[in-house]
């Protein structure tokens, strides 16, 4: 179909799609760009089917005309959701393999560490990395993995939560030694197995929002959106994330991304950009101003004191 053909199908008023690109880039900080009205209707269409509307005018009407915020979120996330596929990108996971997971074991001695996929979309980056601890157990003996999924409340968060994948998804970045290792047939689908989908925990969020609830992790991967964010809203998730790693963990961004020199108080872990090491607090000691400090005189000897003053009498 032609550009033009799709673009004389479109039923939503102009004044809709500027509505609906403010609404994105104050929710989500992401600027969809001017020309993308056929993505915007494709997509916002599909959601008023699954969500019971009439037509894409009655979900559009609703959600300008009321302001619901749990319809606003879902329309944002079906927006910018990423296309996204298995070991997308294989810098990152290789970083992960190679220097985060090997570094935290041999510094932690094993326990427990906790990882989060920040921006999840569908699930294939927790699940990747799931699949890699599998592949290192003998490596990682002792210690143990906790893997959360954050993104906005979505379709493709709810389809990450199932594990369930179309074989275009499945043919997308997964080896096949993976796909019958970790999957189960069901229909003309597949679905991840239980011993891998009890190793990720998914978890609705405003990835604007304050990140408290999510608590600390020894790893952070956020790979593939940062270019996608207005210059403020880069900022307010790369500080977010900040107070989400703890001292001496990991930021793992997306092959070619890189933090501002901000820094947000990590180190580059590598000569190249794309990995960072949180760096440790030094905190300065508190002084007491009731307590006398010492003026540095190394003896109290009053026979001292006594000798020095006879030998200036005797001159």
């Amino acid at each position: 179909m032609s550009a033009a053909a799709r673009h004389g199908a479109l039923s939503l008023a102009p004044t809709y799609y500027d509505a609906l690109r403010r609404l994105t880039l104050e929710l989500a900080g992401i600027n969809l760009g001017a020309n993308h009205a056929f993505l915007v209707e494709t997509r916002l269409a599909r959601l008023a089917r699954d969500e019971g509307y009439e037509s894409l005018d009655a979900m559009v009407n609703e959600l300008f005309q009321t302001g619901g915020s749990r319809l606003a979120i879902q329309v944002v996330s079906a927006l910018t959701e990423r296309d996204t596929h298995f070991f997308k990108d294989k810098t990152a996971f290789k970083r992960l393999r190679e220097i985060v997971l090997p570094d935290l074991h041999h510094k932690r001695g094993g326990g427990r560490i906790r990882i989060l996929s920040f921006g999840c979309a569908s699930g294939q980056e927790p699940y990747g990395m799931a699949m890699v601890l599998d592949q290192m157990r003998d490596e990682l003996a002792g210690m143990k993995v906790d893997i959360v999924g954050a993104d906005y409340p979505s379709q493709a968060l709810e389809r990450a939560r199932e594990g369930r994948y179309t074989h275009f998804d499945v043919q997308r970045g997964l080896p096949i030694r993976d796909l019958v290792k970790y999957f189960e047939p069901d229909n003309a689908d597949w679905v991840i197995k239980d011993s891998i989908r009890e190793q990720v925990e998914f978890r609705d969020i405003h990835l604007l929002s304050k990140l408290d609830s999510l608590q600390d992790f020894h790893a952070v991967m956020f790979c593939g959106s940062l270019p996608h964010y207005s210059a403020p809203a880069r900022v307010r998730v790369l500080r977010g994330l900040s107070g989400l790693v703890k001292e001496n963990g990991y930021l793992i961004l997306g092959e070619g991304e890189s933090l501002s020199q901000m820094n947000f108080g990590f180190n580059r872990a590598t000569s190249e950009p794309g990995l960072y090491k949180k760096r440790e607090v030094v905190l300065e000691p508190e002084i007491d101003p009731t307590i006398k400090v010492p003026n540095g005189r190394t003896t109290f000897d009053k026979t001292t004191k006594v000798a020095k003053s006879l030998k200036r009498k005797d001159t």
